[in-house]
C-alpha cells in the first residue's frame, strides 16, 4: 500500500499542469494552420493550375479532414502527451516514435523563421529598402537582417513566458488572424468578384493544359 501511495504521488508531481484552457488549445492549433501560407499558397496554386486550383483546395480539406478525424479518435483513446510522437511509437516501435518525434521537433522550431521570412517579405512591398537582389537572388539588406533579429528574439521572449502566457498572447493573435482572412475573402467577393476568375480564356480552367503559365 504505501509502495503504491508513492507512485502516486510520483504521477501527481510528474504530471503536466492543464495551465491552458480548451479555447486557447483550440486557437494554438489554429494558430498552427493559418499562417502566411493562406496567401502564398493561393498565389502559387492559381499560378500553377489556375482556376483548377480550386479542385486542390477541395482535395486538401478532405484529407485534412480524414487526419483531424484519425487524431480526434487517437487522442480519446490514448490521452497521453507528445501525441505525435507516442502514436507512431505505439504502433511502429521506438524507432519510429524517436524519428517522428524529431521530425515534429524540427518543424516546430522552423516555424518562427518562416514566419520572420513571410513578415519581411510582406514588408518589403512597402518597404522595398529591406531586401536587395545579388546574381540574380532575393536577400537581406543589413537593416532587413537587423529587423529579423529583432522579430526572432520578439518571437523567442513570447515562447519564453510560458505556457498560460503564451496561450493568453496567442488568443489576442488568433482573433486577428481569423478576423484579417476573412475580411479580406468577403471584401474581394463584393468589390472584385467576377465568374471569369473561374475559367481562362486562353488555356481553359487549367493552364496545365495548354501552355505553361510563368
Amino acid at each position: 500500500m504505501a509502495v503504491r501511495t508513492e507512485e502516486a504521488r510520483g504521477e501527481v508531481a510528474h504530471k503536466l499542469h492543464r495551465d491552458v484552457s480548451t479555447i486557447g488549445l483550440l486557437f494554438v492549433r489554429l494558430g498552427s494552420v493559418i499562417g502566411s501560407g493562406w496567401l502564398f499558397g493561393a498565389l502559387y496554386a492559381s499560378q500553377i493550375a489556375g482556376p483548377a486550383s480550386i479542385i486542390s483546395w477541395v482535395l486538401g480539406a478532405l484529407v485534412m479532414l480524414v487526419l483531424a478525424l484519425v487524431h480526434a479518435e487517437l487522442g480519446s483513446m490514448y490521452p497521453v502527451a507528445g501525441g505525435s510522437a507516442r502514436y507512431p511509437h505505439f504502433a511502429f516501435g521506438n524507432l519510429a516514435g524517436f524519428a517522428t518525434g524529431w521530425i515534429v521537433w524540427v518543424g516546430a522550431v522552423t516555424v518562427a523563421p518562416i514566419e520572420v521570412l513571410a513578415a519581411l517579405q510582406y514588408l518589403t512591398h512597402y518597404f522595398p529598402w529591406l531586401t536587395s537582389t545579388s546574381g540574380g537572388v532575393t536577400v537581406l539588406t543589413p537593416i532587413g537582417i537587423v529587423i529579423s533579429v529583432i522579430l526572432m528574439a520578439l518571437f523567442t521572449g513570447i515562447n519564453l513566458l510560458g505556457v498560460a502566457a503564451l496561450a493568453k498572447s496567442n488568443n489576442v493573435i488568433m482573433v486577428w488572424k481569423i478576423a484579417i482572412p476573412f475580411l479580406a475573402v468577403f471584401v474581394i467577393m463584393i468589390l472584385s468578384f467576377h465568374t471569369t476568375n473561374f475559367t481562362s480564356s486562353a488555356h481553359g480552367a487549367s493552364p496545365r493544359s495548354g501552355s505553361r503559365v510563368y
